[in-house]
């Protein structure tokens, strides 16, 4: 199998194919190395490839990447698609006033919530196929540029958004169990005790809660959510259940 001219190994084109013959739409891939234009989207502007009528995701990757990194950008992607379409949830916006004044601050909240759960299925599945090393690389970069944030944080801690940030990229890292990450990230961190027991205790409701099925992926948004008070930012959205509230969330777990 080739994708963008590459040569897929045997392993990849196998996970590949699968994949994609279990989708309801046909999948096409484009290189850009443009920020606007990566992940997954579903639309059809140009339909050039439509032919079908049923539409088509489109998968854009990085270009210049070694053959093993590529198959691994490929693979998040499409399993990605996978939870779109067992109808995983997902995380929407509420109105609200920090919204209409700092809309970067609230979807990079929401964007550390709905990927960092998503995110951990995802990674069971490229670990069960044999892409361990690439969620490694992956975890790695996350590692060090947090190591190197502690040194240099100056935000308001104060602020309950600002904490959230931190605790949900930390909590995010602490997942991955690695004994030399917690000693380091505990070290570095040694002056913000309330970040770190924050953190850790969402590390392991995280590892109680794995997001396998959409249900529990609801769950553990929701307990992010609920642990950080972010409801007043966000809302759960599940096939046709919204859940907006504390009170909702825990009807729902119920």
């Amino acid at each position: 199998m080739e994708i963008l001219g590459v040569e897929l190994s045997s392993n990849a084109a196998e996970q590949v194919q699968k994949l994609c013959d279990s989708f309801t739409k046909r999948v096409k891939y484009i290189y850009s190395d443009d920020n606007v234009n990566e992940g997954v989207s579903t639309d059809d502007a140009d339909g050039s490839d439509d032919t079908d009528g049923k539409g088509r995701y489109t998968v854009y990757l990085p270009s210049n990447l070694d053959r093993r990194t590529f198959e691994a950008n490929i693979l998040y992607e499409l399993f990605h698609i996978r939870q779109f379409e067992a109808g995983f949830p997902t995380l929407c916006n509420k109105d609200s006033i920090l919204f209409d004044r700092a809309s970067d601050l609230v979807n990079g909240l929401g964007s550390s919530i709905f990927f960092g759960v998503l995110d951990l299925d995802v990674f069971e599945r490229m670990r069960e196929c044999r892409y361990i090393d690439a969620v490694y690389r992956f975890v790695e970069s996350i590692f060090e540029s947090l190591v190197a944030y502690a040194s240099n944080f100056f935000g308001d801690l104060d602020d309950k958004y600002n904490f959230a940030q931190l605790v949900l990229d930390l909590s995010k890292l602490l997942y991955h169990d690695n004994a030399e990450y917690d000693r380091q990230i505990r070290e570095s961190y040694r002056d913000f005790p309330r970040v770190l027991e924050q953190s850790f205790a969402l590390r392991d409701m995280m590892r109680k809660n794995p997001p396998a099925t959409p249900e529990s992926a609801a769950v553990t948004m929701g307990k992010l959510i609920d642990a950080l008070e972010l409801w007043d930012l966000f809302y759960i959205k599940l096939n046709d259940d919204k859940i907006r509230t504390s009170a909702e969330f825990a009807a729902f777990c119920e």
